[in-house]
């Protein structure tokens, strides 16, 4: 398969990106910053589709992991930042998709799962609450369902009538790549800022970076694209 990856050098894309060419595919990483890899690694701006919106025409998939990454501060500038950058990225692939001869037959885009509620009593999944409108949220969590809604809204509107689009509600995955949250939570930790979170009793999501890989590996390969 022709895998093209928008933001494929972050902790997710690097992965994917890893475990599809160790297998012989032909991976295609979009950077805003390009960086050497076994893999092809070309230049992305959404605002600039020229550059890059040819490889995805006869992709057979393209995982759109691009947006700004949400460790930082949530100051008003970085808030409009990160749902922009996740937004843009759809449009300019949905762009790429409507302008391409052979189309993906898949696209597989990153999503959050700070949508959910948080709660201990139902399951989270498509049948149980949303999240934000708890008693004593936060602000920070009714943003994060904002950028979720926003996100997904985008890939709801975008044109793609011979794409299958998939969105990948996935929560921290862990693995020992740079950017990922073991390489944040070491660098607190080296600060002399370790310790507990709250009482220590939470529950907290996360997905191991295997399974998460095979999700995605099975999705893309799978036969019914």
């Amino acid at each position: 398969m022709k895998i093209a990856i928008p933001g494929g050098t972050g902790q997710v894309g690097t992965i994917l990106a890893r475990a599809f060419h160790a297998e012989g595919h032909e991976v295609v990483a979009l950077a805003r910053s390009p960086k050497p890899a076994p893999w092809r690694v070309v230049a992305w701006d959404p605002r600039r589709p020229a550059g890059w919106a040819h490889e995805l025409d006869g992709a057979d998939v393209v995982i759109n992991l691009a947006g700004r990454s949400v460790n930082c501060r949530y100051t008003p500038g970085n808030r409009r930042v990160i749902i922009d950058s996740r937004v843009d990225s759809v449009r300019a692939v949905s762009q790429a998709i409507a302008a391409a001869a052979r189309p993906p037959r898949a696209w597989l885009q990153a999503s959050t799962a700070t949508i959910y509620a948080h709660t201990y009593d139902v399951p989270n999944d498509e049948s149980g609450p949303i999240g934000g409108d708890e008693p004593g949220a936060p602000d920070t969590w009714r943003f994060s369902i904002d950028v979720s809604t926003a996100w997904e809204r985008a890939l709801d509107e975008a044109p793609a009538p011979g794409t299958r689009k998939v969105k990948l509600r996935s929560a921290m995955i862990l693995s020992p790549d740079p950017g990922g949250i073991f390489d944040t939570l070491l660098g607190l930790v080296r600060r002399g800022l370790g310790g507990t979170a709250a009482d220590g009793r939470q529950y907290i999501s996360w997905i191991h970076e295997t399974d998460s890989r095979r999700a995605l590996h099975d999705r893309a390969g799978h036969d019914r694209w």
